[in-house]
């Protein structure tokens, strides 16, 4: 291990501290990151313009467009009412027993993210859902782990959230994890409802949501309520249009060269959630379907602004470290700690995946995509075998990592603490990590 080689690996873990320790955002700690490490490389400046600051402004180019207009699509959603109405049908099926109300919550939660990602949405959705809940008699912590449950469970199959991975293991090889790991999760969620939640009605002091709550539309004032009793029942199936679309592709043409008559994974990604974007506002609004998809285009790209920044922090990141200047140093480091066996994988990822918390090394969502990108140059893997060793941990990092922003506010608005929610669901994500570990490992080497 040369100097060069220990110095960008007190880099990597100097950033990394001021992260976890929120001294630095991920926003600006990742292309410093990147830059700091090709000084410490000696690379030429140039090189560094060249490659770095203009080609990992693009890179992941593909990932942004993806993100963008899924945050379109997720706007939609939220201003044509669609994700209340689906929260409220929900609740009223269920009746009143914990157990039923629970599942049907928490399966509601997952259809709509299937179209829906960020901040805002958890909050719409968790400001109906948890009260619900609670006046069930379901305690607090189980509420607000069951939001984040239901989120990922969603979210496993909705191309947005798979951003950073398509950037660096390509559309083609991530979109064939979406099915296995939705149905991975959906089961462990179901575990989690069964051993947390009683079927008992007991009343909770916590909340009950008022009439205007459970009606509420937009899921922050609730002052539209009326408007959800004129969401018609075709118009629910919104959420899950974009995976349909690109599924009914991939059945089609495939995923492949246009030479040979195939499509692109990202475009049939980018098509899927234009489709059921118009779709949504026909069913619920035709006569202002110019007016709320361009409104929906102007706030969803608002929504995700700071996400576009932290993926060209993550281009440059990546650009840096598969940069030969710097994975020259950095290779025989990773070379000498990650197995080639299988069952050598399994363990190493298994055993590591908590290093996806707290902005860890294995967090997809910074560093961690450097690393990624680095183990993909090296070719010491399959790609496939490693974009599903990263989405395994990723599980993880989604629902129990205290420094999300959707951790916080359901536990805030929960009255828990995000350590209780890191307590109640690390078991069962670890459960959801090595079970896709074990599909990968079996399915995809």
């Amino acid at each position: 291990m040369t100097v060069h080689g220990i110095l960008i690996l007190l880099i990597f873990f100097i950033f990394a501290g001021l992260m976890i320790a929120k001294k630095l955002p991920t926003i600006l700690a990742l292309p410093l990151m990147a830059w700091t490490m090709c000084l410490a490389a000696g690379m030429p400046f140039t090189d560094f313009i060249n490659v770095v600051v203009s080609g990992g402004s693009v890179k992941m180019a593909s990932s942004i467009a993806i993100v963008v207009f899924g945050a379109i699509f997720a706007r939609v959603i939220m201003t044509t009412g669609i994700s209340s109405a689906i929260i409220k049908n929900a609740a009223e099926l269920a009746g009143d027993k914990p157990l039923p109300i629970a599942a049907a919550l928490t399966a509601a939660v997952a259809f709509i993210f299937l179209g829906m990602n960020g901040l805002g949405a958890v909050i719409m959705i968790g400001s109906i859902a948890i009260p619900i809940m609670t006046s069930a008699g379901i305690k607090p912590v189980t509420a607000a782990s069951l939001i984040l449950l239901g989120m990922q469970t969603g979210l496993a199959a909705n191309a947005a959230n798979y951003g950073a991975f398509i950037g660096i293991f390509g559309g083609e090889i991530v979109s064939s994890f979406f099915i296995p790991a939705f149905i991975i999760s959906a089961v462990v969620t179901a575990l989690f409802i069964i051993i947390n939640v009683k079927n008992e009605r007991v009343r909770s002091a916590w909340a009950a949501p008022d009439a205007e709550t459970i009606n509420g539309i937009n899921g922050t004032n609730g002052k539209n309520a009326k408007n959800d009793k004129k969401v018609p029942a075709m118009a629910l199936i919104a959420p899950v249009i974009p995976i349909v679309t690109v599924f009914i592709f991939k059945a089609v043409w495939g995923f492949g060269a246009a030479d040979k008559g195939m499509l692109d994974a990202v475009g049939a990604s980018i098509f899927g959630f234009i489709i059921a974007s118009l779709y949504a506002i026909l069913m619920t609004h035709p006569g202002r379907t110019v007016n709320m998809f361009s409104g929906a285009i102007v706030e969803g790209i608002k929504d995700i602004a700071g996400v576009i920044f932290l993926f060209i922090g993550i281009g440059m990141l990546v650009s840096s470290v598969t940069s030969p200047a710097v994975a020259v140093l950095l290779n025989p480091i990773i070379n000498g700690l990650v197995p080639s066996g299988k069952m050598g994988v399994l363990i190493f990822f298994a055993a590591l995946s908590p290093l996806a918390l707290y902005r860890g090394p294995l967090n997809m969502f910074g560093m961690g995509a450097g690393v990624a990108a680095l183990l993909v140059s090296l070719k010491i893997l399959p790609v496939a075998a490693l974009a599903g060793a990263f989405i395994a941990v990723q599980y993880i990092q989604a629902v129990s990592d205290p420094t999300n922003s959707q951790n916080v506010w359901t536990a805030e608005y929960s009255g828990e603490e995000t350590a209780s929610i890191l307590k109640a669901t690390l078991p069962y994500t670890w459960l959801m990590c090595v079970a896709m570990l074990l599909f990968t490992i079996f399915t995809k080497w």
